[in-house]
């Protein structure tokens, strides 16, 4: 498995539950090309399944201020070498260029991730430990350009968050297409398909607003967990957001952790 630094540390290690921050739903999945696909789909992109996707990355992109809730299945794999799902649910609070904040809960143990710029920090509910290192970029964008946190896989929205996601979901894309229209906790979605290197994903998005509603991801390489789903709700546009929605409050008898590497699956 590729060398993590501190942001996939974070994301693999002691707070678990922070590892549905930093991950992706799209082809940044895939940035970890060291095993080829034992097969390959059909080369077909669709003009008309890409413009839908630039049209989500739009929305996302002229927003300032995102707000929304995800909620996600992820395999863990057991002693036995069986898969099983994990239930986790995230809120995520975004501010462009450089403010992020996820709540995270569910099976996973749970705490609360901040990003203000300068540092990231992981915190349980409780508060009586906590993470915190330096981060490596002064913005969302920088972070995850140079921590590459698509090695770990484990989250399912970091793709959203950047300033252009239709770039970044459409590095290496080899196909696209229209699977039809579905209707998705009440709203009506185009369905969409696509394929990468090791790779096939399909996102929901709705057909009036433009955003993301459902993601699944399916690797064929072997080296990953076999697939995640992710559910998107309560989408809030340049709503405005309090200051201190990403400045964490540190007991002063709260113990600090190391983050650790630690992986859901076994490292390779």
């Amino acid at each position: 498995m590729m060398e993590r630094n501190v942001m996939v540390q974070l994301v693999g290690g002691t707070f678990l539950a922070a590892t549905l921050l930093l991950g992706a739903s799209g082809t940044a999945l895939a940035d970890d090309k060291t095993e080829p696909p034992a097969t390959s789909a059909k080369e077909i992109k669709d003009q008309r399944a890409l413009k839908l996707l630039k049209d989500m990355g739009d929305t996302l992109a002229a927003a300032r201020t995102l707000q929304f809730k995800a909620r996600s299945l992820l395999p863990l794999e057991s002693p036995t070498g069986q898969y099983i799902s994990l239930f986790a649910a995230s809120r995520v609070l975004l501010q462009r260029p450089d403010r992020l904040f996820v709540e995270s809960r569910g099976d996973l143990l749970p705490n609360d991730l901040y990003y203000n710029g300068k540092t990231v920090t992981a915190i349980g509910p409780a508060r009586k430990f906590y993470a915190q290192q330096e981060a490596s970029g002064s913005t969302v964008d920088e972070v995850v350009q140079q921590e590459h946190p698509g090695a770990d896989t484990l989250a399912p929205f970091v793709d959203l968050l950047v300033s252009d996601p239709y770039a970044r979901l459409t590095k290496d894309l080899s196909s696209a297409f229209v699977v039809g229209q579905s209707t998705i906790a009440g709203v009506k979605t185009d369905h969409l398909a696509f394929t990468a290197p090791g790779i096939d994903w399909e996102l929901w998005i709705g057909a009036q607003d433009k955003l993301p509603r459902l993601a699944v991801a399916s690797y064929r390489s072997g080296e990953r967990q076999p697939t995640f789903t992710v559910e998107f709700s309560d989408w809030k546009l340049n709503a405005p957001l309090p200051a201190q929605s990403f400045e964490v409050s540190i007991p002063k008898d709260a113990v600090k952790l190391e983050f650790k590497r630690i992986g859901l699956a076994q490292s390779k």
